[in-house]
């Protein structure tokens, strides 16, 4: 029996463009030290649970892990057109005429595309498939690449998103307060202190109900609000929505035009992933991207698990990242701690970081399944063939 594996392709870019886009998106978004670490993290598994670009990239890295950061400097003159800076005098009268942002392009950051704020929706219909731990990794890799973003913790009576990003202790106004008039927004709003572009509003504290008054007429004056404030309107709007499909769902999805749908590839978060995508489709809400979470290649491997490629055919959406199983993720929620924050990077961190570029570019990969050769067998059995 053939066995299969899976690995993306990101569409849109030649292959040259998008091995310059993803290694500058690294370099950025964990600098050049976690990215060599990150080669020898992705050596050997990379090819089963990332996009074909992102191998790319994790085998470039081993080669600057092996050759040093002084040596790819000059490996990046010499394909520019600079073979003889190989001296230090030289090098410098070479970065005198150009930048050394444009010739490493280290700096860059994502093109950003739409009209700004863009409000997304993260839903899935099923609980427990990580809809909160998506929307505090995304939240914090776009506020990394400077994009000003405010997370908004649409579910009033289970809300965990503060717990993920260890804000808990600094909420002491919600937003029903701000619609009571008790206190302003700029109050209800907890900045990050690691990353200050990113803040996060909570809709009720936990022990409250929600209020009959409130919806999705009360959640659209919140984002309005938000969109005219002195200190300018944010790049993104990420609500976390609650599971299920009733109030809190319908009051969630309201002001979004972006919808960001995290499914698991077992049969019941899929079912429930196909019917939230009618919802969304009749609520007016065209686009909606696929977040496949707790892929296993293993099990994949060994036909016990739909591969990403049966999720995309059976749901029909674009694909934005897929997120393979690690157990890094439980210790960062237990430790209120991100887990793109992490160092060195683990593999479900660095799939987050490429789907927040995704996000920001509108872009979507493509799954691919790739059968591999049966193993030969030789003709002396007997002797271990």
């Amino acid at each position: 029996m053939p066995k299969f594996f899976e690995f993306g392709v990101s569409g849109g870019w030649s292959r040259e463009a998008r091995w310059q886009r993803d290694f500058s998106a690294g370099t950025t978004s964990s600098g050049l030290a976690a990215q060599l670490e990150q080669g020898r993290l992705c050596g050997e598994v990379g090819e089963a649970l990332f996009p074909k670009i992102g191998y790319e990239r994790s085998k470039q890295q081993q080669r600057l892990g092996s050759f040093g950061v002084k040596e790819s400097r000059r490996r990046w003159l010499r394909r520019l057109g600079h073979e003889r800076t190989s001296t230090k005098e030289e090098y410098s009268r070479s970065s005198s005429r150009f930048t050394p942002q444009a010739i490493l392009q280290w700096n860059r950051r994502p093109v950003y595309s739409g009209v700004p704020p863009r409000v997304v929706v993260i839903t899935s219909g099923k609980g427990g498939v990580g809809k909160t731990t998506t929307t505090a990794n995304l939240g914090m890799c776009l506020a990394r690449l400077n994009f000003k973003v405010v997370a908004i913790d649409a579910d009033v009576g289970l809300r965990n998103l503060d717990l993920l990003l260890g804000l808990e202790n600094r909420v002491n106004y919600t937003a029903m307060e701000v619609l009571n008039g008790e206190c302003r927004l700029d109050q209800a709003l907890i900045r990050d202190k690691r990353w200050t572009n990113f803040e996060l509003l909570c809709i009720n504290k936990p022990r409250y109900k929600m209020p009959l008054g409130f919806g999705g007429k009360a959640l659209t004056w919140l984002v309005d609000a938000l969109k005219k404030r002195p200190e300018g309107s944010p790049d993104f709007i990420l609500i976390d929505c609650p599971a299920g499909i009733d109030a809190g769902f319908i009051t969630a999805i309201t002001p979004a035009n972006e919808a960001v749908l995290v499914t698991t590839p077992d049969i019941t978060s899929l079912r429930d992933a196909d019917r939230v995508t009618g919802l969304l489709e009749c609520d007016g809400i065209k686009d909606i991207k696929m977040v496949v979470n707790r892929v296993r290649s293993d099990m994949i491997k060994g036909e016990d698990m739909m591969s990403v490629l049966d999720v995309q055919e059976m749901l029909g959406l674009p694909l934005l990242g897929v997120i393979p199983e690690d157990s890094e993720v439980i210790k960062s929620t237990n430790r209120g701690y991100p887990l793109v924050l992490k160092k060195p990077p683990t593999l479900a961190g660095l799939a987050l970081e490429q789907a927040a570029w995704r996000l920001v570019e509108q872009d979507s990969m493509k799954a691919v399944l790739i059968e591999e050769a049966p193993a030969k067998r030789s003709f002396l059995p007997f002797m271990g063939g």
